[in-house]
This record gives C-alpha cells, structure tokens and sequence, in this order.
C-alpha cells in the first residue's frame, strides 16, 4: 500500500431550482485532504480552510467518523493522520457533508485495501448522507442526476459545458438542512408537480445535449424555494433578479448560499446579487466559478510508496 492518499473533492450545488432532491452541480471549490496511514490505531485531525468553527477536528468529525464505520464494517483496525484543506464554507449548501463524506470513503477504502465501484462509493456514500444528490455529483462530477433504488443509488452525469460561468453568493450565516425542510409541505398540488417536472425534464436535457442554452424561466421552482424563502432575508428578490448574461438564479441545495448560471462576467452578476443582499441586511461573499467535470474519482489517487 503507498504511504498515503490526497483526496480532492469538489463543492456540490443541488437542487438547481426544480431538480429538487434528484440533481446537481459539482463547481471548483475543493475539499483536499491528505491521509497517512498509522500503526498505532490513533487518528489526527489538522483543518484549515473555511468556517473553522464549524468543523470538529476530534473523532466527532464527518471524515472521522466516515473513515472508522467504514473500516468497521471491513473488520479493519487501522489508524489514520489526515490533513486537511477545505474551500468549501461548511453548512450553506455548497454540499460539504457530502465532500467529507466521499473523502473519508475515499480514505476508508484506501486504509482497508477494499475495492469499490462507482455505484457501491454513491450508494454507501448516500447511506450516510441520508440522499444521493450532492454525493453522486461529488464523486461524478459534472451535472450528476440520482436515484435511489432500494439500497442502491443509479447516477448518471455529463460534462459541464464551457461556456457556463456560475456565480456564486455565500451569506455570512449557516442554515441548517433540517431547518430547511421543516419549512416544506408534505403534500404538493398536481399543477404544481407538473410544472417543476416540465422544468427539470427540459434543464437535464439541455445539458445532456451538450448545448445548456438555459433561460431563467426553466429555474420557477415551486417545491422549496418559495417556502424557503422565509428564512432568508432577499430570496425571493434574488430569484427575479435579471441581468444580460444571467441564465437562471436558484438556491444552492438548501441554501443559504445562491447560484446564478451565466454566459460570462460571473464576478459582476456575484457581485450584483451580494448588493441585492445587503440591502436586505445580509452580509455576503462572492465567487465567480467553473463546473469541475472530474469529479472526486479523477482527482483522488495514492501518493508514494
């Protein structure tokens, strides 16, 4: 086995408007982490990077206690250093549960020698998430769709074209996915089942053709957004925002941060919406972004032996 592993795994933005539950985006943020395998059983957790008061660096962390189930479930004993190096703000729904997720898969597998397929890394991966958007795309890359099937996740993704820039706003304040879908109803009218599946149908189809010509009409959710809107302040004006290059305005996965899908000059639309918030009393940061098309499987590989 090589003395070590270096895991990179991208932000993830789900949702994307009427894909709710089932799709997602992975973008070039980064979760980069470093494991060394031990032979005395302990672990070592070293963060840097976003939010670190967010993040435990004891056995209570995400990646931790992923790695030690995993590694128990294979009747292996083994201890691990990780290093870890994150660009992904933690609990605003850029998917960094999922990163941690797939990255301490990644390093389980790895301390074990236990070979996984793709759909075994997103099935297993969504057992400890609780669902399969965030963590298919994660290690996918691309825009992923997923579905669960009994206990096991089917996923299919294409390639993220060029062309589309993503503009992203990231609110100074965390909003837990709990909270979130307390705040949706259990029942939904047909009209407006019909509408969200015409959305989502058209929008997955523009991608997999390769082509993504998005307009903003194809982002009208009426699952969660509008319900969610209550909890943070300038949702609903950010959803109508327009402007010449803007292709859609969404929530990224349960928010509170927002995705704006553009043809170019990512910054400014960034920069435009976190105005729009300010006025509405929410401090924000903004990011201009690519997709990542590689996804965790195309970034993680062992280091020397």
């Amino acid at each position: 086995m090589a003395k070590s592993i270096s895991v990179r795994v991208p932000a993830t933005s789900a949702n994307l408007g009427c894909l709710f539950d089932c799709g997602a985006l992975a973008l070039a943020l980064y979760l980069d982490v470093c494991a060394v395998a031990r032979a005395d059983g302990e672990v070592t957790v070293n963060y840097r990077g976003e939010t670190p008061e967010r993040v435990a660096s004891d056995e209570t962390n995400l990646m931790v206690r992923t790695v030690r189930e995993n590694l128990r479930r294979w009747g292996v004993e083994r201890g691990f250093d990780l290093e870890i190096n994150n660009q992904i703000p933690v609990g605003v729904g850029l998917g960094s549960s999922a990163a941690a997720i797939i990255a301490g898969l990644s390093v389980s597998r790895w301390l074990s020698d236990h070979p996984l397929l793709d759909h075994e890394v997103i099935s297993l991966a969504a057992r400890h998430e609780g669902h399969p958007d965030n963590v298919a795309a994660a290690w996918e890359g691309g825009l992923t769709l997923a579905v669960e099937v009994g206990d096991r996740v089917i996923a299919c993704s294409c390639p993220v074209p060029d062309s589309l820039q993503f503009a992203l706003v990231v609110p100074d304040y965390a909003l837990p996915t709990a909270q979130a879908r307390a705040v949706l109803p259990e029942t939904y009218g047909r009209a407006d089942a019909v509408r969200n599946l015409q959305r989502a149908a058209v929008v997955v189809a523009e991608f997999f053709s390769g082509r993504a010509a998005l307009r903003q009409e194809l982002f009208d959710d009426r699952w969660h957004q509008p319900y969610r809107a209550r909890l943070m302040p300038g949702l609903e004006e950010a959803l109508r925002f327009t402007h010449p290059d803007v292709l859609g305005v969404c929530l990224s996965g349960a928010g509170p941060a927002l995705l704006a899908l553009s043809r170019g000059n990512a910054l400014a639309v960034a920069q435009a919406l976190q105005e729009l918030l300010r006025a509405h009393g929410v401090q924000s940061r903004p990011f201009a972004l690519a997709a990542d098309n590689r996804g965790a499987k195309g970034w993680s590989q062992p280091g020397s032996s």
